[in-house]
């Protein structure tokens, strides 16, 4: 038989992205594109930023910036551009699109179903992939939302809890994708993490937490000040790894443990070079984020071997397994100070083993099968 009557056409995907950061979203290209089959798939990727993965992408993957964020002199070009009836930021686009030629737009992210409506007007089939629950639906107009769901070919999920709010919107074709990681990539040295305790003066504290993310509201990091407060008297100190732009919130924390006389909090930056000696540092990983479509660190902390201690918040429910760590159903902080108690003393059982082996479910060489499989369905 003819071998290519069997194998499924190669597709051209011309990827969106916000920002060619280190958040989850865009973490999830970058180790797709490590690892997908050349053969299935040609990739192609547009970002909004200049932003450091650009620079850390394969060599056969084409990467270009547009001209949504220009320079003063460009803003004025555009502006009397606009006037004469000319987008240039469009015509940008259009132009990349023609040079690679594309079967689909992959939107990644909900920040990118702005481009919805030139992809409508110019007949390109969209590809819409979902990392949001609801909070971030409010970057984006109720039109763009609306136009992404009704015309997208195919909208794909980071979890169940997105695919379910994706029904819910009225998404006709969806497909589940979690997130991975790189399994392979992880690998802190014990040293490093022994001297990093040491530096923060935690050698005194029983039990060590981390949290990792934005300090924002949807974080929950307004929690930490009553939380901190729970966990002095089982001697328990909390780490959060966040970003390093600090803000009124951050300000607003800090003068309450303050207030409070609490010293078992330490609010790090992002610490990229050493990130995962930092993680390496905790005994236990907690999460107080209102909202968490999928939760990525979640599964570094299980590989790790640390249990996890969470509220039900959305998709971190679908990763925490009997023996991993706890999900707590209530919004109450202290029955999340009882579930890292129990954590801690071993009344709840942990087993680092069946942790490590559930976050490898999550690794990129298992999941880069799926979503060749979704692709190739096309």
């Amino acid at each position: 038989m003819d071998q290519n009557l069997t194998q499924p056409r190669m597709k051209s995907l011309l990827f969106f992205t916000p920002y060619a950061g280190r958040t989850g979203s865009e973490m999830f290209l970058w180790y797709m594109f490590s690892r997908f089959d050349r053969t299935l798939i040609k990739a192609n990727l547009i970002s909004e930023c200049q932003g450091e993965l650009l620079h850390q992408m394969p060599e056969d993957i084409g990467t270009f910036v547009t001209l949504k964020y220009p320079g003063r002199m460009a803003r004025i070009a555009h502006s009397f551009s606009r006037a004469m009836g000319v987008n240039k930021y469009e015509d940008h686009l259009m132009k990349l699109h023609r040079s690679v030629k594309p079967d689909y737009w992959y939107l990644n992210t909900v920040q990118m179903t702005d481009k919805t409506a030139l992809a409508r007007k110019q007949g390109i089939p969209v590809i819409a992939h979902f990392h949001e629950l609801t909070t971030d639906y409010s970057l984006v107009s109720y039109q763009q939302l609306k136009d992404t769901i009704d015309y997208a070919t195919l909208c794909i999920a980071d979890s169940k809890a997105v695919y379910e709010r994706l029904q819910v919107l009225g998404a006709k074709n969806i497909a589940l994708q979690y997130e991975c990681i790189d399994c392979s990539k992880i690998n802190p040295d014990p040293s490093r993490s022994a001297a990093i305790k040491k530096e923060l003066g935690l050698g005194s504290f029983d039990f060590i937490w981390l949290m990792s993310g934005t300090s924002i509201h949807r974080k929950g990091v307004d929690m930490v000040p009553q939380l901190a407060g729970l966990l002095k008297e089982q001697n328990a100190a909390v780490v959060w790894l966040g970003n390093n732009t600090r803000s009124g919130m951050d300000l607003m924390i800090e003068k309450e443990l303050a207030h409070k006389g609490l010293d078992n909090v330490r609010f790090l930056g992002k610490k990229v070079e050493d990130y995962y000696h930092y993680m390496n540092v905790m005994d236990g990983f907690v999460l107080t984020s209102r909202e968490e479509p999928f939760g990525m660190v979640v599964v570094e902390a299980l590989l790790l071997g640390k249990p996890v201690v969470s509220f039900n918040a959305g998709g971190v429910a679908e990763i925490v397994t009997p023996g991993t760590g706890s999900i707590v159903n209530s919004w109450n902080i202290s029955d999340l100070a009882a579930a890292m108690k129990d954590i801690a003393t071993g009344k709840t059982p942990f087993d680092a083993a069946t942790a490590t082996a559930r976050a490898k479910d999550f690794d990129v060489s298992v999941q880069v099968n799926n979503w060749h499989k979704i692709l190739t369905a096309l």
